[in-house]
């Protein structure tokens, strides 16, 4: 009677269990628009700055599912990469900047046109469902900004403000990319 009792318990643990993945797994594929990104922008470290990032897509946005998150994040990195490149043509055409500091910025927009590129193979990759080639991409992003900032000689950062914003929405793009790639830790 004993080991049918602790059987029945355990049996009763197992189903409860079962029962809150199964749930946990149905959420996820319900989960849309607002609510979806309520939930991913927990796991990210710049919650607000993810929010207003994955809502800001008008059409997609409000019924958005984790794929499209992953697109949306990825645009807005991709667009902030093309920001930081036409800041730094001005810079470059900019008389009062030193030729060194010159010479590093037309050294950094090779490497943010490399930058830009790899946000626009990650979208590709989401595209063609390589969806592990995404992470890749935007590690390779990374990289290539930080490449950037490093060329630009001396203590002034010129483009620090711009990087460490491109940063901020690659990691975004890294959370609701790792969500996507993992979907069962939503």
């Amino acid at each position: 009677m004993e080991h049918s009792l602790k059987f029945f318990w355990v049996l009763v643990l197992c189903t409860v269990a079962m029962a809150h993945q199964t749930i946990a797994l149905e959420t996820l594929e319900t989960l849309q628009g607002k609510s979806l990104i309520q939930k991913v922008c927990t796991f990210s470290a710049t919650r607000n700055l993810c929010i207003e990032v994955l809502s800001s897509d008008p059409y997609r946005s409000p019924n958005a599912n984790l794929r499209d998150l992953t697109i949306i994040s990825l645009r807005v990195a991709a667009t902030n990469a093309s920001g930081i490149l036409g800041e730094t043509n001005i810079l470059i055409d900019d008389n009062k900047i030193s030729p060194d500091v010159q010479q590093g910025l037309s050294n950094c927009k090779k490497t943010i046109l490399n930058a830009e590129t790899q946000m626009e193979d990650s979208i590709d990759a989401l595209k063609v469902d390589s969806k592990g080639e995404i992470q890749l991409w935007l590690k390779a992003a990374l990289a290539a900004i930080d490449t950037c900032n490093a060329s630009i000689p001396g203590d002034e950062d010129i483009l620090s403000v711009e990087i460490v914003a491109f940063h901020k929405l690659c990691n975004i793009a890294i959370t609701v990319t790792n969500l996507l790639l993992n979907p069962i830790k939503l």
